[in-house]
């Protein structure tokens, strides 16, 4: 009789993979059960919810699930937002980031960093979460992933709308609305024009938030998606109210209250009652406004991160002063102050600036890398074609050829010879202008003041009003003779002198701010003054013709590479219809390209002016 114990063992090996896949197939079965289970429970019940997410992770964990455990992390991470847990929302999308980049899914990593980027922005945290919003970008620009370029860009918009900064704002939300309008969805172009609509609040460009505001109610309903329409129906009360007209804010705020369901997030309707408070406090009725204004203060904190929150507490401090409760009023808009400050100080803004820096630099250099690939693919089929046409002409094309790209080089040097004399020649003037002022007018005024002290008119007060009119002309001499002539300025540093040089045309009608990132060099006397003009030409434009009440010059150096920013907020024009010489630009210009350095002009009319360039290779 056969011994069947040689056959006993393949039997049973082959019977206990089979259980063991089985089971692997039923265990992600069940991550896959336990998500979708959260998913259906997540508004009803979000503590059974939390419950049956935490399952699915650790069963995911356990079993070696990516897939699953990805999937988890970016559903759970956006419950526990949704419910205001942002640490722990923030701990998931961390462990969501560490799996992507341990499979190198790009995409995933990506969308990691924004959600951890939203979890730092509703905690007030904005330096991490632009920090975090960056790096996503930057992702997404390299995959060509247009669809969540265009998510982070305006998500970026929303931050910098928290940090009040009108022009980056609008910036970014202008970028995120192009990119969405390729993507013909248009679901997707109006939930790109929200944030567009909050920039165009804080930049006061009313017309326009209310002309996109209708754009998205327009989608709403004509796809039935309540929480397009409710936010529509929201930001239009909101912009009434801002604007002063208060019924028309109510009509927008009634509308919104009939599209509430309990089945909506609660905070809808905390924002439907704060537009309706916000319309009775304005018109000083705070009996009619307490019964919406109770409500919102009450969840307030239970359902608004703090960038929502601060406004809320501004409102409140207002009510109850009007409330004549000016302890409370008092306490309210203390804790205002403290949130505030903790979101937008300067540390912030700089350390902002500088990422953006940082962003812009790296893109440039990738385009810089791909220009000089494509450069390099042209030259071998341009040498191909010279050998060709060498082999067939001889040697006197090669000549010919040689002898003009000389004369092309010869002329190169002439021209920017003429400029430098040119610039010379005026910088020369220009300081012999200074110490003729300084020497002569400013001499007389002088001597012209000793005499006035020294006369014992019968009329003191006609005297010391001269007196003083002398005074302000040879302050005034001053000024304009080191305008001409910074040379005493240069020496301490071009940082110095650019100080300098805006405090004095600052003024309560053009507030002008100097930024600088990094360490800035130290450039030759002849760098610095080319720069130091560049700037006062795109000022003297701005005092001009920009019609601006703010302004802005940011300088940054990074990995050899200085870049220069000047923006304002004035009435702008269109740059393909108006040539750059012909707007008073042509000196400046002239300056970039004799430090090689690259620039843009972006402007709309009506809506501002941004200058950028940048200079490499300067020397140190």
């Amino acid at each position: 009789m056969p011994d069947i114990r040689q056959y006993l063992f393949p039997v049973l090996f082959s019977i206990l993979l089979l259980t063991a896949g089985n089971a692997s197939a039923q265990d992600t079965t069940t991550v896959r059960r336990y998500i979708a289970n959260a998913i259906a429970l997540s508004a009803r019940q979000p503590d059974s919810a939390d419950i049956y997410f935490r399952k699915a992770g650790d069963l995911a964990q356990k079993i070696g699930f990516t897939d699953g455990l990805l999937d988890y992390t970016r559903r759970y991470t956006l419950f526990l937002y949704n419910n205001l847990r942002f640490e722990e929302a923030l701990a998931v999308s961390a462990v969501q980031l560490e799996k992507s980049l341990e499979i190198k899914h790009t995409a995933k990593a990506a969308a990691a960093y924004n959600n951890m980027a939203l979890q730092y922005q509703a905690m007030g945290k904005l330096q991490q979460a632009a920090d975090h919003l960056i790096k996503a970008l930057e992702m997404s620009e390299n995959l060509d992933d247009p669809l969540n370029k265009q998510k982070y860009l305006t998500n970026l918009a929303s931050i910098m709308v928290d940090l009040r900064n009108k022009p980056k704002s609008l910036l970014y939300a202008r970028k995120g609305h192009e990119v969405a309008a390729a993507l013909n969805d248009p679901v997707i172009y109006a939930r790109s024009l929200v944030n567009l609509i909050a920039s165009e609040t804080l930049n006061k460009m009313f017309p326009e938030a209310i002309h996109h505001a209708r754009e998205v109610l327009d989608t709403g309903k004509a796809h039935r998606d309540t929480v397009l329409i409710l936010t529509a129906f929201i930001n239009l009360s909101h912009i009434y109210n801002r604007i002063g007209q208060y019924d028309s804010a109510d009509i927008w705020s009634l509308e919104a209250d009939k599209y509430l369901t309990p089945a909506l997030s609660p905070d809808y309707k905390i924002y439907v009652d704060y537009n309706h408070a916000e319309s009775w406090i304005r018109r000083k009725q705070p009996a009619k406004a307490a019964p919406y204004f109770y409500n919102v203060i009450g969840d307030a904190e239970s359902y608004f991160p703090k960038s929502e929150l601060r406004e809320i507490l501004k409102l409140a401090a207002e009510f109850n002063e009007m409330q004549h409760q000016p302890a409370l009023a008092l306490d309210y808009w203390k804790r205002y102050m403290a949130l505030n400050d903790s979101m937008n100080n300067t540390a912030t803004q700089s350390a902002i600036n500088e990422l953006e820096i940082q962003y812009a630099t790296a893109r440039k250099e990738q385009a810089l890398a791909q220009q000089q690939l494509e450069l390099q693919q042209k030259d071998f089929w341009i040498w191909v074609s010279w050998t060709i046409v060498g082999l067939l002409v001889g040697a006197g094309a090669v000549a010919w050829i040689l002898l003009r790209q000389r004369q092309k080089a010869a002329n190169d040097r002439k021209r920017t010879q003429l400029l430098l004399a040119q610039l010379s020649g005026e910088e020369k003037e220009r300081a012999r202008t200074a110490q003729e002022l300084h020497d002569g007018v400013g001499s007389i005024l002088s001597a012209a003041k000793i005499h006035m002290h020294s006369v014992k008119g019968s009329d003191p007060e006609a005297s010391a009003r001269v007196v003083s009119l002398i005074e302000d002309a040879a302050r005034e001499v001053r000024n304009i003779s080191h305008s001409l002539d910074p040379e005493i300025l240069l020496e301490e540093g071009l940082e110095y002198a650019l100080r300098a040089f805006l405090a004095k045309i600052s003024h309560p009608g053009l507030s002008i701010n100097l930024y600088t990132v990094g360490d800035l060099p130290r450039l030759t006397s002849d760098q610095e003054l080319l720069i130091y003009r560049i700037i006062q030409e795109a000022m003297n434009n701005i005092i001009r013709h920009a019609a601006a009440t703010e302004a802005i010059v940011q300088l940054g150096y990074d990995n050899g590479i200085l870049t220069l920013t000047v923006e304002d907020n004035g009435k702008g024009f269109d740059p393909s219809t108006v040539p750059a010489k012909g707007i008073g630009l042509g000196n400046m210009v002239t300056r970039i390209s004799l430090l090689k350095g690259h620039y843009e002009i972006s402007s709309r009319p009506g809506e501002g002016t941004s200058i950028y360039a940048e200079f490499a290779g300067l020397t140190t």
